[in-house]
């Protein structure tokens, strides 16, 4: 009876000690779980943290979206020249398109003299920081009595042999089947990362956009910007760094041609005063 009291009493503790060490083990694992996933958890909250550039507040402002450089003013020495458009969009509230030679899709507006393919090989490249970069420039302008600023909540780059196409049909990732996707600055679609510009319509560049030519597919004979974004019904337009003279549109040039009539014409009449002071010589 002793003996099998102490076998009870003994047998009963090591078994509550076994429980106890269970429950311990248990708790660990519990909280090992708990803090793997705040741990998971917080790297899915930073991946899918918005990144908005904000380039109003100043000349100096920029920003990073991906492997794309956006800044408010440029960055590379350039001489003066009249905005070359290979893309112009208006729509609102909210606008769209992509360049191409097939129609205006989207919100693309006519025409085609600035509205058109660009070929890959005529955009200039640049060196920043040692990496080779290709240069878009956006000039925005919105109509508002007092907003006026332009928010771009996409942008991608294509590169493909087909200038003329005219889908509006979106792959589930929210690309658009235009050939090989170069830059998406919200991978896997929604609206998270976005670029706010000014818009004041002033015929100046609101964002310079640098895209390492190393994200293009170079074997392709074409690029295609695709953008979409909020405003409140002007039109924006985009042009690129190329090795192309740009054509100047007509109301550019009738200053300039009113200019050299002016100087022809003094001149002349100069040459003429001259002549007849000669004659009575």
């Amino acid at each position: 009876m002793t003996l099998d009291r102490d076998y009870e009493q003994y047998g009963n503790h090591k078994k509550r000690g076994l429980d106890n060490l269970l429950m311990s083990h248990v708790t660990a694992s519990s909280f090992s779980a708990l803090l793997f996933a705040a741990a998971a958890s917080l790297v899915v909250s930073n991946s899918a943290r918005a990144s908005v550039v904000d380039l109003t507040t100043g000349p100096t402002a920029s920003g990073q979206i991906g492997d794309a450089l956006f800044f408010a003013t440029d960055q590379q020495p350039a001489g003066t020249g009249f905005i070359d458009s290979f893309l112009r969009v208006q729509g609102s509230p909210t606008e769209q398109g992509y360049n191409t030679d097939g129609g205006f899709p989207f919100d693309d507006m006519s025409p085609h003299n600035f509205q058109h393919s660009v070929l890959l090989s005529s955009l200039t490249e640049f060196n920043l920081s040692g990496t080779e970069y290709f240069k878009f420039m956006l000039d925005a302008s919105q109509t508002g009595a007092s907003n006026h600023t332009f928010t771009m909540t996409q942008l991608q780059f294509y590169t493909t042999n087909d200038p003329a196409q005219t889908t509006t049909t979106f792959n589930p990732d929210g690309t658009l089947p235009l050939g090989h996707l170069a830059y998406n600055m919200n991978p896997g679609g929604g609206t998270t990362n976005s670029v706010i510009t000014t818009a004041n319509g002033s015929g100046k560049f609101d964002a310079f956009v640098y895209v390492p030519v190393s994200d293009f597919t170079l074997a392709d004979k074409y690029v295609i910007l695709y953008f979409a974004g909020q405003g409140n019904g002007g039109f924006e337009e985009w042009t690129a760094a190329t090795n192309v003279a740009p054509i100047p549109e007509m109301s550019t040039i009738f200053p300039i041609i009113g200019v050299l009539a002016a100087v022809f014409s003094t001149q002349f009449v100069r040459r003429r005063q001259s002549q007849r002071v000669s004659k009575y010589k």
